[in-house]
């Protein structure tokens, strides 16, 4: 809980010419009571700053440590053998048994896992993780192992990267010229597509047509399905029923006929009926000049 400090008036100062703000000085006390009291007021916005730009590392650095999950035990025993070839080859020894390669391989095992062992125990004591250089150094002057024993070390593995010849990058061969591509398919140009002459009047709104090679090339007719049996059947059974009824109404159309004429023929033959005998024959020129002067009488005689 921030301390409560009375307000003191300070004495005006005299002055030459009339101040109003005179009395209103900074004094240091007030800087002093400023601190006691909280700050209420947020700190300005400040932006994040960039992530930080990863630049690879330059090529004179070593590359980085392998993953330790792919390292098995047989790898690691073939690394620690190599190691031991080349020491015993520096050493002057021309040949080794076996046996005696495997005692030494535990040894340098055990040596190793000694050493590391008392690193960590170096780095638990400085409340780190992991183990670092000075831990390791301190590890190796417990073995009696002093840093400067591993100049000569240091200085026969420069002589031997000398001697060695660096390996030239590869010559960048470019590959040979691949056969030209065909030549594409004919299509129009979707950049500024052919509108048929009947579509030109369109509004400006509607969508434009989609380009040929777009379109489905369809037949003009469906092909024609194989016909099902029992579809074929219906279709025979449906032909000869039709022909049926054809023939029933033209069976029918003749039979009223013929009733209409037996209904009707006393009115048609009505001749008949009345004159059975009469019999019409053809006359020659002399036999109608006869009827001809004969037909006044017979008016006469019906007149009279």
């Amino acid at each position: 809980m921030s301390s409560y400090y009375p307000y003191q008036p300070v004495a005006a100062t005299p002055t030459s010419s009339y101040n109003p703000y005179s009395q209103y000085a900074a004094q240091a006390q007030y800087n002093t009571q400023a601190a006691a009291y909280p700050n209420y007021f947020p700190p300005t916005y400040q932006p994040p700053a960039p992530p930080a730009r990863v630049t690879p590392p330059p090529p004179d650095q070593p590359p980085p440590p392998p993953d330790l999950t792919s390292i098995t035990p047989k790898v690691a025993s073939e690394a620690i053998e190599r190691l031991m070839l080349s020491e015993l080859r520096d050493a002057g020894f021309s040949a080794a048994e076996p046996q005696a390669l495997g005692r030494l391989e535990r040894d340098v095992v055990a040596f190793i896992e000694r050493l590391y062992e008392r690193a960590h125990q170096y780095a638990n004591l400085s409340n780190r993780s992991a183990a670092i250089v000075t831990d390791l150094v301190l590890a190796c002057q417990e073995f009696n192992i002093a840093p400067e024993s591993l100049r000569p070390t240091r200085a026969k593995i420069s002589r031997k990267k000398k001697k060695k010849k660096l390996i030239e990058a590869p010559t960048l061969v470019p590959p040979r010229s691949r056969s030209p591509s065909p030549e594409r398919l004919p299509s129009d140009d979707e950049a500024t597509p052919s509108i048929p002459v009947t579509l030109r009047g369109l509004p400006s709104q509607f969508p434009k047509i989609p380009p040929k090679h777009t379109y489905l090339r369809t037949p003009a007719s469906p092909p024609k399905r194989a016909a099902v049996p029992t579809l074929e059947k219906k279709l025979e059974t449906a032909g000869l029923v039709q022909s049926s009824l054809k023939n029933l109404m033209v069976a029918t159309e003749d039979a009223k006929g013929q009733e209409e004429g037996e209904l009707l023929g006393h009115i048609v033959n009505s001749e008949i009926s009345v004159h059975p005998r009469k019999r019409w024959k053809l006359s020659h020129p002399s036999s109608r000049r006869h009827r001809s002067s004969a037909a006044p009488r017979v008016q006469t005689s019906l007149a009279s």
